[in-house]
């Protein structure tokens, strides 16, 4: 074998077998290693074919064989002629007695070179394999066959005629002499006959459209029989359509018109049907014009083939053509079983039909055959094992064929159109005895609780009629239910009531969340159960209808991992100091601290507390806003010190907006929490070294973030801070530091897009939406979303009567049924924007306040 050295190797994974036949497959791939016709590879190889195995019809025995499509586009065949019927005849001359030998398993008895060998090389669960014999499917092996067996009886009385070989002797005494002679050379080379298809002592045998008998070379009535025998039109339709078929002949029948005059007054409106004497004699003459030449031609092994096949509802129709004169017709009825075929499955048989009985015109061949099915031109580039079952069983039929399959419109197939609609009342079916293996693998439970749900869901019935009667050509003419279907129209068969997408069943909606639960056993994720999904079955909405029936696992959702980062949402840079500050508790060593963080200059600052209470808080807050000024915006947590009556009323007394982060989630407030961070660092570091921790902090603030922006105390105080470092009088002189707020928001970019790089947005939620309040301790309940939040990201849910803030990056969304919900109470949340002070009453009514887990709930006067 030659490879064309611009093409690019492909290797080919092995594909899955059913674990039912597992064992056989082993067992066939040991027996064939045993007799010689494969063996292992362990050494790397360019080409890798994939392995399709099949299992012989009525039998427990498989068969294996390659699927060398990739190959086969790559080698260069070597194109040996085929014996033209005049080279036959002149060895056959004055034969009365005719013998037909047939080898067993022909291929395999061409032995294959060391590189030959190589690139048949096939993968399969077991490891990778390649031929030591010629295997079947490779677009040269035909040539290469026919080649190599008339160098071996080249010197013999005999022909080669495609894959047989024809002895043939005037009496029988020569007859037998000639098939001793050729026996023993057959003996001689260790060839192997099949004793089933040989044939001993004929009077006649059919070549290429011709019959060698003992009387001499005569036309085969097989190849016209098509016509010969087609029964009269019944109808103006079919009159038509006969019609057709002749004019499409017209150039090679001489005095159309004048024959068909009589059947074309049948067609006219005004005339009504009646089959008379002479519309008959006609009807015959036409036959006999195009059943003989010049209009039928006899076969030229030199010039190019096409076949043009076609399938109605009940009959096979076929055309073998040269340079457009026919050569060859034939038809035949459908079976019973063939007319409940899928219509891309008739066309395909049609396919198989034509090749099968012009095989000894095509084999060894490149040919074009014509189909009005457009679907099957895809179909039959794919490999093997994307195909259905039926279909598949019929691609492995046509691998001995170098076909080229081409598209034509239906109102141009004349020939095979007609044939097909008027067939032959033989019946019979091109299989051999091969069977394809199914990969579904089903209980008799299940699959007839299948049958019964495809049988009884009306959808499943108007697809199962459109795949029974073929497909229209634009989707508007198809049935509304079958919309869904008609991009891959192609892939959908009918088998054993259930209808197929390739491999895959196609549930019905009455079984779709029963399977959805068999798919979801052992609760993989949303993602993961699609995939199972999408490997063994099918229907249209299946990955909505998964995500929707998944994330409403109760299961799954309170084992569920918290949801990933969103993009960073920074608040703006602020212009001046002191304008915008964090303050946050902490507990270190035993004590209670208020740590506090300036936005614009970095300063951070922390005091010790004798306790919690929020008059405590407040105090050392007022202290460090004497100091430095009161600020515009202060943000807490929602800590209760933070959340009270009192702590509001301080924020409206000293006029500055006071802002709470997200419920359990800190991030939001990171200025309060980088202040928290360092703070305990510092008092970590001084405990350790035993220094002075005031000192130290008094460093830290003169040490420069970046040159442009200083340290923090020239951004607040506009000036270097005095240390036991001796320091020139000019650099302690106050200096307006400018650009901060510009310096600001470049790091704040830089931030942003460092952040972004792994955080992606959460959908927004709705008011009724059903979600699981996620909490840092695993506490999850269901909840239901009232609306949206002043704050930023945030919702209030509503779980088992009381409201909760949660940010959104808390709250998943499921489609779990919605919890029994006690009365909501009205409540009040915290204005966000500063409002006008009021006056303050001596005794103020209790109002409702947010708690440190964000839920609602009325002010407890411990902290007032």
């Amino acid at each position: 074998m030659t490879i064309d050295p611009n093409a690019t190797p492909v290797v080919r994974p092995p594909r899955r077998i059913p674990a039912a036949m597992q064992d056989k497959v082993k067992s066939e791939l040991q027996r064939m290693t045993t007799l010689g016709v494969i063996t292992p590879v362990s050494e790397p190889t360019d080409w890798v074919s994939s392995m399709v195995a099949t299992h012989k019809k009525n039998s427990e025995e498989i068969r294996l064989c390659i699927d060398p499509r990739d190959l086969n586009e790559a080698l260069k065949r070597p194109h040996h002629p085929t014996r033209t019927v005049e080279e036959v005849a002149a060895k056959m001359d004055g034969a009365t007695v005719f013998s037909v030998l047939d080898a067993k398993c022909s291929f395999w008895q061409i032995p294959l070179d060391y590189e030959s060998s190589l690139l048949t090389t096939f993968s399969t669960p077991y490891g990778r394999y390649r031929y030591l014999r010629m295997p079947y499917g490779l677009c040269s092996a035909s040539d290469v066959y026919q080649r190599t067996m008339e160098q071996i009886f080249a010197d013999l009385p005999c022909s080669i005629i495609v894959d047989d070989i024809l002895v043939g002797g005037r009496t029988k005494e020569e007859h037998d002499r000639y098939l001793k002679t050729v026996l023993d050379r057959i003996r001689k080379i260790n060839m192997r006959l099949n004793p089933t298809k040989c044939r001993f002592g004929l009077e006649q045998v059919s070549y290429v459209g011709h019959v060698f008998t003992a009387s001499g070379l005569k036309p085969d009535p097989a190849k016209v029989s098509a016509i010969t025998d087609m029964p009269p039109p019944n109808d103006v339709t079919a009159l038509q359509r006969f019609l057709g078929m002749v004019t499409y002949l017209a150039k090679f029948v001489p005095n159309l018109s004048d024959l068909t005059a009589p059947l074309r007054e049948l067609t006219h409106s005004d005339i009504h049907w009646c089959w008379l004497e002479q519309h008959n004699a006609a009807f015959l003459a036409i036959k006999d014009k195009i059943a003989n030449a010049p209009t039928l031609t006899y076969f030229d092994v030199r010039k190019p083939v096409t076949l043009t096949c076609d399938a109605s509802k009940f009959g096979l129709g076929a055309a073998c053509l040269q340079e457009g004169a026919p050569v060859a017709y034939a038809s035949r009825t459908m079976s019973d079983t063939e007319q409940r075929y899928a219509q891309i499955e008739k066309e395909l048989l049609a396919v198989v039909f034509a090749c099968t009985k012009f095989h000894d015109y095509i084999y060894g061949k490149d040919i074009v055959v014509e189909t009005d099915h457009q679907p099957l031109v895809t179909i039959v580039k794919k490999p093997l094992l994307s195909a259905p079952a039926r279909l598949q069983r019929m691609l492995l039929r046509l691998q001995r064929y170098n076909i080229t399959l081409v598209y034509k419109k239906g109102k141009e197939l004349f020939l095979a159109d007609t044939l097909s609609r008027a067939p032959l009342t033989t019946t019979g079916t091109e299989t051999d005895d091969l069977q394809v293996m199914t990969l579904l693998s089903i209980s008799d439970m299940r699959l007839e609780q299948l049958k019964k749900a495809t049988a009884c869901d009306s959808a499943m019935q108007q697809l199962t009629d459109v795949i029974s009667r073929g497909w229209p050509s634009h989707i508007n003419n198809a049935p509304p239910k079958a919309h869904p279907y008609f991009a891959f129209r192609d892939e959908l068969v009918l088998d054993r009531g259930i209808i197929l997408k390739g491999h895959k069943a196609i549930i019905p909606k009455s079984l779709r969340a029963e399977y959805i639960q068999i798919l979801h056993e052992g609760h993989p994720g949303i993602e993961a159960t699609k995939r199972r999904a999408r490997d063994v079955v099918y229907w249209p909405s299946m990955c909505l209808d998964i995500e929707q029936s998944v994330s409403g696992c109760t299961v799954c959702n309170a084992t569920k991992a918290h949801q990933q980062k969103e993009p960073l949402k920074s608040y703006p840079p602020p212009s001046l100091p002191w304008e915008h500050i964090g303050v946050d508790l902490f507990h270190w060593n035993g004590m209670d601290y208020l740590a506090l963080g300036d936005s614009y200059s970095g300063w951070f600052d922390f005091a010790s507390l004798d306790n919690t209470c929020a008059s405590t808080v407040i105090e050392v807050l007022k202290r460090q806003f004497s100091i430095h000024g009161i600020p515009r915006i202060v943000i807490s947590d929602n800590a209760r010190q933070f959340d009270c009556f009192a702590f509001k009323q301080f924020a409206q007394s000293w006029g500055f907006q006071h802002t709470t982060s997200s419920p359990h989630f800190p991030q939001s407030n990171g200025l309060a929490e980088s202040s928290v961070k360092r703070a305990k660092q510092l008092l970590e570091k001084t405990k350790r070294d035993g220094s002075d921790l005031y000192r130290n902090l008094l460093n830290i603030r003169n040490v420069p973030t970046n040159p442009q922006l200083g340290s923090p105390s020239q951004r607040l105080m506009s000036r270097r801070l005095r240390t036991t470092i001796p320091t020139p009088t000019p650099l302690l002189k106050p200096a307006i530091y400018t650009r901060v707020t510009a310096q600001l928001r470049k790091r704040q970019q830089q931030q942003k897009s460092s952040y972004d790089k792994s955080a992606k947005p959460l959908r927004p939620l709705k008011p009724g939406q059903v979600v699981r309040l996620q909490s840092p301790k695993g506490h999850d309940q269901l909840g239901i979303v009232q609306k949206h939040s002043r704050n930023p990201r945030s919702y209030i849910v509503n779980a088992q009567g009381t409201l909760y803030r949660r940010n959104r990056r808390h709250l998943l969304p499921v489609s779990e049924p919605p919890p029994e919900q006690q009365h909501s109470p009205d409540f009040y949340l915290p204005p966000q924007d500063p409002l006008p002070q009021p006056a303050i009453p001596h005794a103020p009514p209790p109002q409702p306040v947010l708690t440190r887990s964000g839920r609602i709930s009325k002010p407890n006067p411990k902290y007032t």
